[in-house]
């Protein structure tokens, strides 16, 4: 299960041609907008290897999520919720891309739970979905055995950081996506790196909780979407990816030979089906209908 640790994480490398990097984004290449959000405890520079197989054809923003990468835990935490990752999303993103086109969005666990309440909120601002395993723990009913998994890893989680034990806190949310022992097996600089950054994941956890988003609201979803799960993932995300299959209404639903983690290993599967999904969608960010995506080299 586990995936080589040398990929975990990894730095975003300069463009070919010169690109504007801002405190907590980055942008690489040209084209119809492509943005990309990242999973607990990663930052943008999870998305190197696709964003460098993507930026011939498009401009992909790599966005940091709050209290990742180059941005700060929020202040007001008892107030935060998706809508803040959202809002950041719109604030990033406002002064590269007009008002008039729509933007393709690719989400990976956390960030694949806040590119759906992204859609939600603005439907007319995007053009495609492709997600990875999102952890929306909001679509899960209240009885579900699987959200009650969750809860209780949430529970755990936030105990050790109350207990200033990052440490076992990293270690406890790690070793739930990738297998008993990986963290032990990370370098001691990548331990103390995901450690410093961990207190951030139990307002990722609340936050997703308490998301009013239901079901019933991926219906009115008419962006295409795409929906990629590992064959190794533990069993609540490929149980949400089964019900977001049945709630959306344009999916084309695919299992990879991975684990959750598979996107932030640059995972060639992974970045394939994403490109010949977007290169099939591209002209829908301005409008435009499907085209047919004959061979890609892998």
């Amino acid at each position: 299960m586990h995936t080589q640790l040398s990929s975990f994480p990894r730095p975003m490398p300069s463009p070919a041609s010169p690109s504007p990097i801002d405190r907590g984004h980055s942008v690489m290449g040209a084209g119809g907008t492509v943005v990309l959000l990242h999973s607990s405890l990663n930052s943008k520079n999870q998305w190197t290897s696709l964003a460098q197989r993507l930026a011939a054809r498009f401009r992909v923003i790599a966005i940091d999520l709050h209290g990742y990468g180059d941005r700060d835990i929020p202040e007001a935490v008892d107030r935060f919720s998706l809508d803040d990752e959202v809002a950041l999303v719109l604030a990033t993103t406002a002064p590269l891309v007009t008002p008039q086109e729509r933007m393709h969005i690719v989400g990976h666990s956390y960030g694949g739970a806040v590119a759906l309440r992204f859609a939600e909120r603005h439907p007319n601002r995007v053009a495609s979905l492709a997600l990875y395993e999102p952890v929306a723990f909001y679509l899960l009913e209240a009885d579900d055995p699987q959200r009650e998994t969750v809860r209780t890893l949430a529970d755990r989680v936030a105990d050790l950081c109350a207990m200033k034990r990052t440490g076992d806190a990293a270690r406890t949310f790690v070793d739930f996506w990738n297998g008993d022992g990986f963290f032990a097996a990370l370098p001691p600089p990548v331990q103390a790196r995901l450690a410093l950054r961990v207190g951030k994941v139990p307002l990722d956890f609340r936050a997703v909780f308490q998301c009013p988003l239901r079901l019933e609201d991926c219906h009115a979803m008419k962006a295409p979407a795409l929906l990629l799960e590992g064959r190794r993932s533990p069993a609540v995300t490929r149980h949400i990816v089964t019900l977001l299959g049945k709630a959306l209404p344009d999916v084309k639903l695919d299992t990879l030979d991975g684990d959750h983690m598979a996107p932030a290993y640059a995972n060639d599967a992974f970045n394939l089906h994403v490109e010949r999904f977007l290169i099939a969608h591209e002209n829908e960010g301005r409008g435009g209908r499907p085209r047919r995506v004959d061979a890609i080299a892998a």
